[in-house]
């Protein structure tokens, strides 16, 4: 008998090549695979690809932009203790199934009319990893949610057996100088960027995902784009918040940005737009 998971990336590659993605840009797989350690199906790991590499966007752009038709079914998502079809046939999973089908077609039309895509979607500079080749720590991973569109998130992943918050404020500063370096063009509008610093040593399997974000801190976007400033000033006048992020499992994964909840862009968007908040 063969290799488990390399007979999982060996169908994976063949049913991206046939639904198109490698037009598109090469998905996270990192976050896939770290982010849920128990993903038994191949299937799962390629809904998963579509979902992690920019939330929903990169399978809108690239199953419907022309290039391909998927045959296969994303709807397949079952835990090791479930089979495929004892999944699909749970209530709560068929209605997050219909809720991501509706989205998928909203996007497609959306695209016809011409509407732009939404700040998920951009083509972020982002370092993409693959199964046997992940991407590398203490390097920016940039994403947006899209009900908080003026944030740019940013993951700084570090590697430590030992962690010392002391190594903190040379991380941060890593990790403006890179946004620093790419400038305001690589991104979309934003106003704010919200950086956590997140320890993958301490990430073993799902129940340890969130504690694994050590700490995270907001900087307004024209800071850190401009020249002038001292980006170790901005850490030091920078507040420090322990529990950036939230890992709901409760969510159906179909929607990551529901499922991993930036806390810290949530409760300052909450105080400064009130209207603002989580579904």
């Amino acid at each position: 008998m063969g290799n488990p998971k390399n007979e999982n990336v060996s169908v994976l590659k063949r049913k991206q090549k046939h639904v198109g993605l490698h037009y598109c840009q090469k998905p996270h797989f990192v976050s896939i695979v770290r982010t849920d350690p128990f993903m038994t199906t191949s299937t799962s790991l390629l809904r998963r690809t579509f979902l992690m590499a920019g939330g929903l966007g990169l399978l809108v752009g690239c199953v419907y932009a022309g290039e391909g038709s998927p045959s296969v079914s994303l709807a397949t998502n079952a835990p090791p203790q479930m089979t495929s079809s004892e999944s699909t046939n749970q209530p709560g999973r068929n209605e997050a199934n219909r809720a991501f089908d509706d989205y998928v077609a909203k996007q497609r039309e959306d695209r016809i009319r011409g509407v732009p895509p939404p700040p998920s979607q951009f083509p972020f500079p982002n370092i993409y990893g693959e199964p046997l080749h992940p991407r590398p720590n203490y390097v920016n991973f940039y994403r947006i949610n899209d009900q908080y569109p003026t944030y740019l998130l940013c993951e700084y992943d570090v590697d430590e057996n030992h962690y010392d918050q002391s190594n903190e404020p040379k991380w941060f500063k890593a990790a403006l100088k890179q946004i620093s370096h790419s400038g305001p063009t690589k991104f979309p509008p934003i106003k704010w960027v919200a950086v956590a610093i997140r320890n993958v040593a301490e990430h073993k399997d799902a129940s340890t995902f969130e504690k694994s974000f050590k700490v995270g801190a907001l900087f307004k976007a024209s800071d850190v784009f401009d020249s002038s400033r001292d980006l170790s000033q901005l850490v030091a006048g920078a507040e420090m918040d322990r529990h950036p992020f939230f890992f709901d499992a409760k969510k159906p994964d179909l929607f990551p940005a529901e499922q991993q909840r930036w806390l810290i862009v949530e409760q300052h968007a909450a105080t400064n737009n009130p209207t603002t908040g989580p579904k």
